[in-house]
């Protein structure tokens, strides 16, 4: 089916982003920026990182819904749900690193890693159970 071709592709889409950001641009950025242009710039790509992950997905939502899907409708949801808190702490880590709070910045942080990989790891299975 069509759909399921297309759901495939923004999966792989999804994965290719997720891998990007985390083996080459934080890599990159970490290695060849001070702290204080690191931090710029991670607080711009950030942001347009977990909204393109949000689309994506949202994308993935409706088409799921033409294949009658429940695990696509699921797999897609939880990732929207899963990106939208990922956005949603950001100015609350980003608060947190500015004010040296090492403790609620590594809870916050480990939150949108975890939550990533989650959305990593569904979007991999995805394409194996299609």
């Amino acid at each position: 089916m069509f759909a399921d071709k297309i759901y495939i592709l923004i999966s792989g889409l999804i994965i290719g982003i997720i891998l990007y950001q985390s083996s080459i641009v934080a890599i990159t950025v970490f290695k060849n920026l001070d702290e204080k242009n690191t931090s710029i710039f991670l607080r711009k790509i950030f942001p347009q990182f977990f909204k393109a992950i949000i689309f994506l997905n949202a994308a993935s939502l409706i088409l799921s819904f033409f294949s009658f899907s429940i695990i696509k409708i699921i797999v897609s949801f939880s990732s929207i749900i899963l990106a939208l808190i990922c956005l949603k702490i950001i100015p609350e880590t980003n608060k947190a690193a500015d004010e040296k709070n090492q403790k609620k910045f590594k809870n916050l942080h480990t939150l949108s890693v975890v939550s990533t990989m989650l959305i990593l790891v569904m979007n991999t299975l995805i394409i194996f159970l299609i």
